[in-house]
């Protein structure tokens, strides 16, 4: 009885503000000035008992329906808005999904659960509107917030198959073998992207080869081509298969081994004094005292002009920079032409 007349009660309440508002006659526009007040949800299962019994049985429900909550953040009304004047009044003055933009949706969704604020989803690629895009995707194209699903996180289908009904060219890159081959039992998407942010490329948990070795050990993913020689070289064959470095290294893989970016941008030749004063050995990896000669044979560093730098300049630079930094352009050997008297060779020093 107890429970039936809390129900009851509410209902009366709002029948007789219906039977007021709809007695203003000419002066409603006073009714509809006043602001919609929260009904609560049992209100709500009056009319919508069925989906409201299902909605109820969600584990997302159980934490809307905690009655510490305020009103706007409890139950039906958290995502609908208040439904006084939905119940009373005007039937259609309550927010319909079907009539909200992606953003409003997401908004809505966002407006609780923090851990994927406003500003990760925006600037990961599912929230980012950029020209050319087909479109973003709202929460509830994956999330099912009314039924019961067998999945997880209320996911409607199993992650590969929510993905790939956007992410289709996966598949023929997978064929390539320029993605990792998905679905039961093959590992899912889920399994190494985060649908919502991430910091690293394509929405990726960590880095690629990170990822990797989760399930795999070095030597069974290492490709038979990767020789110590190979190393060498490989900078030529990257421009070659560029595609198939990524799938590994991901797009900032050879920045952040080599410490530079890689490939060098456009630009890069008439700014790379910086990055050669702060790591020359990087730059000696691949280029030699020839290939520097092609623009600098004639046109040695300022600090080479001093008046003292043969007697003393030089062994300061060699000691500010590094010896790396000297053999960009001089050999070892070069060295020792002048300090071979002193008994040691300065290049073993």
């Amino acid at each position: 009885m107890t429970k039936i007349r809390d129900c009851f009660l509410p209902t009366v309440a709002l029948v007789l503000a219906g039977a007021w508002g709809m007695s203003l006659g000419p002066d409603r526009k006073a009714y509809q000035r006043l602001q919609p007040r929260y009904v609560g949800s049992a209100v709500c299962f009056e009319c919508h008992g069925e989906v409201a019994r299902e909605w109820a049985l969600l584990s997302h429900s159980s934490l809307l329906l905690d009655q510490k909550l305020p009103p706007e953040r409890f139950g039906c009304e958290a995502c609908h808005g208040p439904g006084g004047w939905h119940v009373t009044f005007r039937r259609k003055n309550i927010v319909s999904w079907s009539d909200l933009s992606t953003e409003q949706k997401n908004d809505l969704c966002l407006q609780c659960h923090q851990r994927v604020t406003r500003d990760d989803w925006s600037r990961s690629p599912h929230g980012q509107r950029k020209k050319g895009k087909v479109r973003s995707p709202a929460c509830i194209d994956c999330h099912e917030v009314h039924l019961r699903v067998p999945y997880r996180s209320l996911l409607k289908n199993r992650t590969d198959r929510l993905c790939l009904s956007c992410h289709q060219e996966v598949l023929s890159l997978a064929r390539k073998g320029l993605h990792h081959p998905i679905g039961n039992p093959l590992p899912r998407c889920g399994a190494c992207h985060d649908a919502h942010h991430s910091p690293y490329e394509a929405l990726l948990k960590e880095k690629p080869m990170t990822l990797c070795y989760r399930c795999h050990e070095g030597d069974q993913i290492k490709p038979k081509d990767h020789t110590p020689a190979f190393v060498k070289d490989h900078g030529k064959k990257y421009g070659e298969s560029e595609e198939t470095c990524r799938t590994c290294h991901g797009r900032t893989g050879c920045q952040d081994c080599h410490g530079i970016p890689m490939p060098h941008p456009k630009g890069f030749a008439t700014r790379h004094s910086k990055d050669v004063l702060e790591r020359p050995e990087t730059c000696s990896r691949c280029h030699d005292q020839t290939f520097c000669n092609k623009c600098h044979s004639e046109l040695p560093p300022e600090s080479h002009d001093e008046a003292d730098y043969p007697s003393r300049g030089h062994g300061q630079e060699r000691q500010r920079r590094s010896l790396s930094y000297c053999l960009l352009c001089h050999q070892q050997t070069y060295c020792d032409d002048c300090h071979r008297s002193r008994g040691v060779p300065l290049s073993v020093r």
